[in-house]
């Protein structure tokens, strides 16, 4: 008899906690952005966070197989908006990227050109680049469709021999005029 009422209370237990589970699960509300500035400024990320950058891109994305007119408008904005810092081989003003789609996720390299500042401040990968190149990576008005160009562009030379200076995309070139895709 003892035996039937430790069973009946552990199944009462049980029961208590998986509705306090329940009712806890439906009452979390999604965080807002203020929230999550809050959140970043005390230093607080998430490990999605640390291994993704912050930013707006929040989830993961699921790219497809590099699209070669993306990665060729992407090399067009890379040529008039990040050559100036940047080359695929050697450092420049910031560092090189010919392999940072390895080195890095799809969604940190997008947080990066969307938020630098906030990536440069507040990140702790994003502070030790800052803390290198003694700047920050500029703000350069690139759309979350342009990122995903550049995105192609940079995936599709990952792990590419590296090639002479002469060869690096945007130098020795001005950059081309802006066109509607990259502004």
């Amino acid at each position: 008899m003892n035996l039937g009422r430790t069973v009946s209370r552990m199944i009462s237990l049980a029961g208590l906690l998986a509705c306090g589970w329940l009712m806890g699960g439906c009452s979390s509300t999604p965080e807002t952005d203020a929230e999550r500035q809050a959140r970043w400024q005390q230093g607080n990320l998430t490990s999605w966070e640390i291994q993704h950058g912050i930013g707006p891109v929040v989830e993961d994305i699921q790219l497809a197989a590099v699209d070669n007119a993306l990665a060729e408008r992407g090399k067009a904005i890379f040529v008039q908006k990040c050559a100036t810092c940047h080359y695929l081989d050697m450092k420049k003003t910031g560092p090189p990227l010919r392999d940072v789609t390895k080195r890095r996720s799809a969604e940190y390299v997008m947080n990066q050109i969307l938020n630098p500042e906030q990536m440069g401040k507040m990140h702790p990968d994003g502070r030790q680049l800052v803390a290198q190149y003694a700047q920050f990576m500029t703000i350069q008005g690139i759309t979350r469709d342009n990122t995903l160009e550049l995105l192609d562009f940079l995936r599709s030379e990952a792990g590419n021999p590296p090639a002479p200076m002469e060869q690096q995309p945007g130098f020795g070139t001005p950059p081309p005029p802006p066109t509607a895709d990259a502004k």
